[in-house]
């Protein structure tokens, strides 16, 4: 996946938790960006993307080796 989604998707997390948000609702808001640009992943899919990318990228793991971290067009389907 291109970075445009995953950083779309993490940087909405970023700034709900940072205004106040509950992380579960700021999570939920950054599957709901990452569904925009893939819509055809399923819902469970999606949630285990999205951690997966918390845990790596906002707990500073180590960001390398999911597969779905390789590149594949980002963006909703026409």
């Amino acid at each position: 996946m291109s970075s445009q989604c995953r950083d779309a998707a993490l940087t909405t997390y970023r700034e709900l938790t940072e205004a106040g948000q509950r992380h579960d609702r700021a999570y939920d808001a950054a599957v709901q960006v990452f569904r925009y640009y893939h819509p055809e992943r399923q819902k469970l899919e999606a949630y285990q993307i999205v951690a997966d990318w918390l845990d790596r990228y906002e707990v500073g793991a180590d960001p390398g080796g999911y597969p779905w971290d390789e590149a594949e067009p980002c963006g909703p389907k026409p």
